[in-house]
């Protein structure tokens, strides 16, 4: 028998579902290195062992439940440079699709991530981002009036 609590190992009566399983402590572990062993937070550790008051005082022969690791972060969004050549076509009339459909007008501006058209001749500009531009059309004339 392991040298324990009172004498005898402390064990959960269950583990809630989800988790990755039990481990059982050995000789000079601390919750803080399982919790690094495992991948998870302390903290996460901690509230996943509540038969053991005192989570500075483990022994070998306990038993922990191991709570699942978090889910790794949503990738970073990196931005999606503008292509450069865009530039030639400043103050040209220009068609973008998008995913969400197509939008025309003069191309005014282009920066790093996004362009700017102006439609027609107000002030009404349309910002689209690069990372959501499909295709751009050139177009000889602008919109025919009517």
């Amino acid at each position: 028998m392991f040298p324990s609590h009172h004498g005898f190992p402390r064990v959960p009566t269950h583990c809630p579902p989800g988790f990755t399983g039990r481990y059982t402590v050995v000789q000079g572990d601390t919750m803080f290195f399982i919790a690094q062993r495992f991948g998870v937070s302390l903290d996460a550790l901690i509230a996943a062992n509540p038969h053991i008051p005192n989570p500075s005082l483990i022994f070998p022969g306990d038993v922990l439940c191991v709570p699942p690791k978090p889910a790794p972060p949503p990738p970073k969004k990196e931005e999606c440079p503008c292509p450069v050549t865009l530039r030639d076509f400043i103050n040209r009339f220009v068609e973008v699709k998008t995913p969400c459909g197509e939008v025309s007008g003069t191309l005014v501006f282009v920066g790093d991530n996004s362009i700017i058209l102006q439609e027609g001749k107000g002030d009404n500009h349309i910002v689209v981002s690069c990372r959501q531009i499909c295709f751009v059309r050139i177009r000889r004339h602008g919109p025919r009036e009517v």
